[in-house]
């Protein structure tokens, strides 16, 4: 081979990491390291746990204190912009050059050769890094053209856990770096920055026992349902939906088609939280029961297809035009929908300049039979970044080096570079916080790049709206004794190649049952052909993961 509940407690205790599921693709530099016994072809010979000393120690380093602490996890905030601090006391790199696979989301920023944000971080660092940007919606495409020759994988290749190739955790030992030979227990303690991300984090790079992944960590939750908070209290609503009768009632009372105001978007990923679908699997009475087949989803289902009968959600939503989701939302036209918890804080900046009562609050979390609320934590780290093997071992103590630069947290010199560009040329200290505000060259130029490689903590910042701050971050906090851990919670599990697409059918059902255009007896069926399908494999296949 040439290359490649109310439930407080959160449960931990699970072995079993291997591959990603990934789109079935077989490439030629992956083709190439199949072997007899994981050709993905069939399950693999049995499951294989972290073993002991392979993740890195958990060595937390606060520069500065954050305002709201985090809670289990949650995300910690900031207040105000603080005295930076540096966290590294050397130059970085030594003049290597490196390349590097990132993903884009919206506008698209200059490459090296047009971006004087990368090449002044560049010369600050000490190495060249020349990205090659790619829109997330052809990231696979791209992945698919890199893989087909080792050569043509850059240095440092980012991908989300959605888009890895089947077969990969067997590209890994001939394409990419064990990063466990410099990061593995103690190791990491000489990279104080790397030393300071949480092991969740990390438990999430794990492939066949080994340590190859570098992470990019997530929020805690990864979505919510919003309502407009200042519409609300003109119309007089103070009370919050406890059950899912209230909150179809809530839907209903809301909307007004003559006003030109429905209650919302699709609403079916609320509805979800509302039913709390598992992600993929659950464990009932000892036995692995998928979210087809369960009382969840069917719940979900049928209540969706409530609200969308109703009228409660927007003709242009229910065309399936969700590009406009947010401006529907800001404008007025709906008042409740379901959002990336993340862009809670960029619809609020977005809109206040014009609208300076907009307040987008999210609803308190309750399920539908009235009974303690629960939802599902998300995955630790979501995207990872491999680090292509290299042949000159010094080039290895400098990308060391410049991870660490990388991954200092927020209250840092270097992190406050990388989040924000140079002053005076991408940004300009706000008069009242002294908070960076970026200039026209700064909104074209910066963005996430370097970060993509590893990413420090999460925290929340944006010192011009502090309450805003206090309301996502004391939210969050306070969901946590509701957050419950799925079954196979950070793990990496590649599904055999031949059964990796059964959940396709479902997806174009789902919507059709929620619009009406069918029933739940199409969803019967479907689950019967899906079990007879391969399905009930699938489930003997993970359950060999289970710790039970």
């Amino acid at each position: 081979m040439n290359a490649f509940e109310g439930v407080p407690n959160l449960k931990t205790s699970r072995r079993g990491f291997l591959g990603l599921l990934g789109f079935a693709v077989i490439t030629p530099v992956l083709a190439s390291c199949t072997t007899a016994a994981g050709s993905g072809n069939t399950a693999a010979s049995g499951p294989v746990g972290i073993p002991d000393g392979v993740l890195p120690n958990y060595v937390p380093v606060e520069y500065v204190a954050p305002d709201i602490p985090g809670v289990d996890g949650s995300t910690p905030g900031f207040l105000e912009w603080p005295k930076l601090v540096k966290s590294v006391d050397k130059v970085p790199g030594v003049g290597g050059s490196y390349t590097a696979m990132t993903p884009t989301y919206g506008n698209v920023v200059p490459g090296l050769s047009d971006s004087k944000y990368l090449q002044q971080v560049n010369e600050e660092i000490g190495a060249k890094f020349d990205f090659r940007f790619t829109d997330n919606n052809a990231y696979p495409d791209k992945l698919q053209a890199i893989f087909a020759s080792a050569k043509d994988v850059p240095d440092f290749v980012t991908i989300a856990e959605h888009n890895i190739p089947a077969r990969f955790d067997q590209a890994l030992p001939g394409l990419f770096q064990d990063m466990g030979e410099y990061l593995s227990g103690d190791k990491v303690e000489k990279y104080p920055n790397l030393a300071n991300i949480p092991t969740n984090a990390w438990r999430s790079c794990v492939f066949e026992g080994k340590l190859y992944g570098l992470p990019y960590p997530s929020d805690r939750m990864s979505g919510a349902s919003f309502y407009r908070k200042d519409l609300f209290d003109e119309m007089g609503i103070t009370e919050m939906p406890k059950n899912a009768q209230d909150f179809f009632d809530l839907t209903v009372e809301i909307t007004d088609e003559k006003a030109g105001r429905w209650a919302g978007n699709d609403l079916s990923e609320t509805a979800k939280l509302i039913y709390a679908v598992p992600p993929k699997w659950k464990l009932e009475s000892g036995e692995l029961v998928h979210k087809y087949e369960s009382d969840e989803y069917r719940g979900y289902l049928e209540f969706a297809a409530k609200l969308f009968a109703a009228g409660v959600i927007h003709p242009d939503a229910v065309a399936g035009n969700s590009g406009e989701n947010k401006a529907r939302f800001e404008s007025g036209k709906v008042l409740l929908t379901y959002d990336g918890y993340s862009g809670w804080i960029g619809s609020h900046v977005r809109t206040v300049p014009t609208t300076p009562t907009y307040n987008q609050q999210p609803l308190p979390w309750f399920v539908h039979d009235g009974s303690t609320p629960r939802f599902f934590v998300s995955n630790p780290a979501k995207i990872m970044t491999f680090v292509k093997k290299q042949e000159d071992p010094t080039r290895m103590d400098e990308i060391l080096d410049l991870l660490n630069y990388i991954a200092a947290p927020f209250g840092t010199t270097e992190q406050a570079l990388l989040q924000n560009g140079f002053e005076g040329v991408h940004w300009e200290a706000d008069p009242t916080t002294g908070a960076p505000v970026k200039t026209e060259l700064g909104l074209k130029e910066v963005a996430s790049t370097y970060q993509w490689l590893v990413r420090p903590p999460v925290t929340q910042s944006a010192p011009q709206y502090p309450d805003l701050v206090t309301d996502y971050c004391n939210f969050m906090a306070d969901s946590m004794q509701y957050g419950v851990e799925p079954e196979f919670y950070g793990m990496q599990i590649l599904e055999p190649v031949r059964l990796a697409s059964l959940s396709q059918p479902f997806n174009d059902l789902e919507s059709d049952i929620v619009r009406g255009r069918k029933s739940l007896d199409d969803l019967d069926a479907a689950v019967a052909t899906w079990k007879s399908s391969g399905g009930d494999e699938l489930r003997e296949f993970y359950a060999g993961y289970l710790d039970v």
